[in-house]
């Protein structure tokens, strides 16, 4: 499975830990539809952080996220 964390940046300091408001985690999987798990407050220290982006709203909101199916991603080799 792979997944994704989308949520609203409430509040963040200088190193970049972050308080996230209405968090969910979308849970994708080869066999069958994203799976939508709601999370809530979420803190996250900021060396944790990989990638912050913005996300197109209405683009989001017109995804089928029923038919979408994502392989799982390959274990990372030190």
């Amino acid at each position: 499975m792979t997944s994704a964390l989308e949520n609203y940046i409430n509040r963040f300091d200088q190193t970049i830990n972050l308080i996230l408001d209405e968090s969910h985690e979308r849970v994708f999987s080869s066999s069958q539809g994203v799976e939508q798990v709601v999370l809530g407050l979420y803190i996250v220290r900021g060396d944790n952080v990989a990638v912050i982006g913005e996300i197109d709203e209405e683009t989001d909101s017109a995804l089928d996220l029923g038919n979408i199916r994502a392989e799982p991603l390959n274990s990372v080799a030190h």
